[in-house]
């Protein structure tokens, strides 16, 4: 049994206290022994509900026996909140994004090294099955090597900045903090192209950038995100000069959401345009070219059962992918493994959004430093 301490009781925290009470797959393995969380009254339902709650982070990281700590805070205390874990010989889960700063990212690098603990990056999108399948075409070699990647991950999270969550522009505000970055600086499109391009085991980093942003979708070109940008697209290298293109958006009118991932390699593309519904794989007879197809193969859609009868790592019926990225840093605590977004893993995914940001805010393009 795991003994976890739990940073921060937003909604994500709410939600990793029911999977690891609830979710089949993880209920047994691990239980929270204590909740902290700075508001006063989020403290009061917790203990009215016999949950054990922290007055400090302090005190939550030197808790006795415990074993490890799940970063749910805002992120501009993820870095510290992480580097101190470690520090203290916890393992470590941590929320996206990492950091805000490469020198905080070469801290929590730093910390991990010394102390010998787990760290897990919580970039859950990568455990979705539409990109662990991804993930196998490339490990397997199937579609040959990886030329281009596409991830998107586009909606509208205006309710951050209103006061009971929804409204219009004349409806309270309150500040969030999606305002300290921009899109491609926060998360779920970054990560999810490196594991298509390199597969789950092997990410490739991405070693420069060239990135736009703007501010269309807020109202007269006054997004309620500022000084985040609204929009906000990256054009991405790898050293095997692969390319990928991320997009990310905190002010769009879209419905439902877009999540999105698309990889194409040599011989094969394999697309889909949004996570949960049938997507396409495309599987060229080698290099054989026909005057009417153009390139002679087969086309087939792919449902969950396909995605279902890959057996790589997390790839199992009816599991989320929260559920997922837990479980591998759970698996790597019990067996004294390392976790697939260790924090070198995270360290090239965080980095690759801040240059994005410097890239767009900028408008050159921008080398991104690695970590292997």
């Amino acid at each position: 049994m795991i003994d976890i301490a739990l940073l921060g009781f937003g909604m994500n925290g709410w939600g990793h206290l029911k999977l690891l009470q609830l979710h089949p797959l993880l209920r047994g393995r691990a239980r929270i022994v204590g909740i902290f969380d700075p508001n006063q009254e989020v403290q009061e339902k917790l203990r009215a509900k016999g949950i054990k709650t922290f007055l400090t982070v302090d005190e939550a990281i030197g808790t006795e026996g415990l074993h490890a700590v799940m970063i749910s805070s805002p992120p501009q205390f993820h870095a510290a909140q992480a580097v101190q874990a470690l520090e203290s010989g916890k393992h470590v889960f941590s929320e996206v994004p990492m950091a805000l700063k490469r020198e905080d990212i070469e801290r929590i690098i730093a910390a991990e090294g010394k102390s010998g603990k787990k760290y897990q990056y919580g970039e859950n999108y990568i455990f979705y099955a539409e990109v662990l399948y991804a993930s196998h075409l490339v490990q397997s070699g199937i579609i040959g090597t990886p030329v281009y990647a596409e991830a998107e991950y586009l909606h509208d999270v205006s309710y951050r900045w209103l006061k009971d969550g929804h409204g219009g522009i004349d409806a309270p505000r309150k500040e969030s903090w999606y305002s300290l970055f921009d899109p491609l600086a926060y998360a779920h499109s970054i990560g999810p192209a490196q594991v298509a391009l390199g597969g789950l085991d092997h990410p490739a980093p991405f070693i420069d950038v060239s990135s736009y942003a703007n501010d269309l979708g807020g109202k007269d070109g006054e997004p309620i995100c500022k000084p985040s940008h609204s929009f906000h697209v990256g054009l991405f290298k790898t050293a095997s000069g692969a390319i990928a293109k991320c997009a990310g958006a905190y002010v769009i009118a879209r419905e439902p959401t877009r999540m999105g991932i698309q990889v194409v390699g040599e011989l094969g593309t394999y697309e889909a345009p949004a996570y949960g519904k049938k997507g396409r794989l495309f599987l060229a007879d080698d290099h054989v070219i026909t005057p009417r197809h153009h390139r002679a193969g087969k086309a087939r859609p792919v449902g969950r059962w396909q995605l279902q009868k890959v057996k790589s790592p997390g790839i199992q019926k009816d599991v989320s992918a929260a559920v997922r990225v837990v479980d591998d840093w759970f698996t790597a605590i019990e067996k004294d493994t390392v976790p697939h977004l260790h924090a070198r893993v995270g360290a090239n995914m965080c980095m690759a959004g801040i240059a994005a940001s410097e890239s767009a805010r900028n408008r050159k393009i921008v080398d991104i430093p690695t970590f292997e």
